[in-house]
């Protein structure tokens, strides 16, 4: 069944904004000072921007999800992994092998240090058709084919795995199953984060919140988020008045800003305890929000504009593409047109990392 949300086209591609937005000051950084303000607004944003992309999903293939079960009794599954399929796989295979191949070999021909051999490159190429490049980080080391920035990808596939099956299987006990998915990311995390180090005496605390980090099991609560915001929607004739009380105009406003102002860490404690156990529920309920927002009826968005729907349509693109090409763009910068010092160069870099990804 096909259904269209208004503006989660223009969320989609703000999410993919937003982690461009941290790496292209990652990148800057690396060559010269920013801004301290800028840097402390943009340190987090791809976390950001990776929590509502997440969310996004939970929400749209719930949704999807309930409305096939009700409507038909069942799920299809082999419709839903075909549809999945035809959506990531394409980019998401043709873009590594190009990278895992070739960036080592450009990488050298720019004048860099390149210590990517061949086992490397196989060794990458192992855990990109698997899916499984944040396993990779989390146990091998980073992914020196430049393909990093691939390990939400395998998270997003990992859960397409098991969720049809979940809904279908508990669509009458969604509330327990809610339950069960937000104490396993809890539980996962004292596990990895305070006990493996027990186990593990030499893995660092570091390490331990890379791999807590980058594993599914820290992201359940996000795709649990948006199933709960999927469920509300869903049943929005039973819950009017709660709609009706909680997405008048001016709450809308307001909750845009705290939602905007928490995304470039303004209002977020830079505390590791509430960034484990208390972030994720928070962008939920923000993030959530703005989601729900901007489907209502009495939305105050307008995000149906042309552009915004072209980028939010291709934001997997962006998604995937930006790390390359902003590091390139960079090189490009430093090389024939100057130490990348000044605001406005630091603004013509991010415009040409965006205009260079492919449509």
């Amino acid at each position: 069944m096909k259904v269209y949300f208004k503006n989660l086209d223009g969320i989609r591609f703000f999410a993919a904004l937003m982690v461009l937005l941290q790496h292209s000051f990652g990148f800057k950084k690396g060559y010269s000072d920013t801004y301290p303000f800028l840097n402390r607004c943009f340190d987090y944003t791809g976390r950001m921007g990776v929590n509502l992309f997440f969310l996004l999903s939970g929400f749209l293939i719930s949704y999807l999800l309930l409305v096939e079960k009700d409507t038909t009794g069942t799920i299809s599954f082999k419709s839903f992994y075909l549809r999945r399929i035809l959506r990531i796989w394409p980019l998401y295979l043709g873009y590594g092998l190009i990278l895992t191949f070739l960036s080592p070999y450009v990488i050298e021909k720019l004048g860099m240090f390149n210590d990517t051999d061949l086992p490397t490159m196989f060794l990458n190429l192992l855990f990109l058709l698997f899916f499984s490049v944040n396993f990779q980080l989390a146990f091998v080391g980073s992914n020196r084919g430049m393909f990093e920035i691939s390990w939400s990808v395998c998270i997003e596939e990992q859960f397409y795995v098991f969720w049809p099956w979940l809904i279908n299987a508990f669509r009458k006990k969604l509330a327990a199953l809610l339950i069960v998915i937000f104490s396993i990311s809890i539980l996962a995390r004292i596990i990895i984060v305070f006990i493996l180090p027990l186990i593990f005496p030499t893995w660092s605390l570091e390490k331990v919140l890379l791999i807590n980090y980058v594993l599914i099991f820290d992201k359940l609560d996000l795709f649990g988020g948006g199933l709960f915001a999927a469920l509300l929607f869903y049943h929005k004739d039973r819950f009017q008045p709660f709609f009706k009380a909680l997405f008048r105009p001016w709450i809308q406003v307001m909750m845009t800003i705290l939602a905007f102002l928490y995304a470039i860490s303004i209002l977020k404690p830079n505390n590791m305890f509430f960034l484990l156990f208390a972030d994720h529920y928070v962008c939920a309920i923000l993030f959530g929000y703005v989601l729900l927002a901007a489907v209502v009826e009495n939305s105050i968005y307008y995000l149906e504009y042309p552009l915004l729907k072209t980028l939010g349509k291709i934001s997997f693109g962006i998604y995937l593409f930006h790390t390359a090409i902003c590091q390139f763009v960079l090189i490009f910068f430093e090389k024939y047109i100057g130490h990348p010092q000044s605001g406005s160069c630091m603004t013509w870099f991010i415009l040409s990392s965006v205009w260079l990804l492919p449509e």
